[in-house]
């Protein structure tokens, strides 16, 4: 995962409507969202969290789910 050590778009402003959802993104996947996981994962992060990234955390997080479900 490349991280960048800038602001993003998705940088917490306690607005999640000027977060960006990335072209790609499934429709569930909202700005709101996007902004929920950057608050969870930031702090354990040097770099800051992009939005790109966060859709990445978003989808993994869904496929454990799914695999730990499945058994």
């Amino acid at each position: 995962m490349v991280r960048r050590n800038q602001q993003t778009d998705c940088q917490l402003r306690g607005d999640a409507s000027e977060c960006i959802v990335p072209a790609g993104a499934p429709d569930w996947i909202t700005p709101e969202l996007i902004e929920a996981t950057i608050r969870v994962w930031q702090p354990y992060y040097a770099e800051v969290l992009s939005p790109e990234e966060a859709v990445t955390m978003i989808l993994d997080v869904g496929r454990l789910f799914d695999a730990l479900s499945s058994g």
